[in-house]
């Protein structure tokens, strides 16, 4: 278990995992993706909407999309927990796309004020990111 980190996802909705062996874990923080591997030095951050991923020894990829929450890394254990966590698997791309473009039309109003217009910029932003994670040929569950 030399290359091996032990992680947990969280979210308020579920546990994803809990002391999973893994290899390696990718996740969009505020300071840009972070890629963490056995031996990383001690840190926490904040996560950032966008992609995560892992890999586990056997070489199963996983991916999926988190939104704002915190993580981590200690004695090679990583602590990962998110408002929102869905695998790739889980999302809804139609539910993705009528979000989409119900942002892009909120958006489009004149009279929306700046509260309003940054959360309709993020909805797009989030529907845009499931899009693409679920669009691509990842290897996964």
């Amino acid at each position: 278990m030399d290359n091996q980190l032990k992680l947990s996802i969280l979210s308020p909705e579920r546990k994803l995992l809990e002391g999973c062996p893994v290899e390696e874990v990718i996740l969009p923080t505020s300071e840009g993706q972070i890629q963490i591997l056995s031996g990383h030095a001690a840190i926490v951050g904040t996560l950032e909407t966008g992609v995560f991923s892992y890999r586990e020894a056997n070489g199963h990829h996983t991916v999926g999309f988190v939104t704002t929450g915190f993580f981590e890394v200690t004695d090679d254990s990583v602590t990962v927990t998110a408002e929102t966590l869905e695998l790739r698997g889980e999302i809804d791309v139609e539910r993705a796309k009528r979000a989409q473009k119900a942002a892009e039309e909120a958006l489009k109003a004149a009279e929306l004020d700046s509260q309003s217009f940054r959360k309709y910029q993020l909805k797009l932003h989030r529907s845009l990111i499931r899009q693409q994670i679920a669009g691509k040929d990842h290897p996964t569950e």
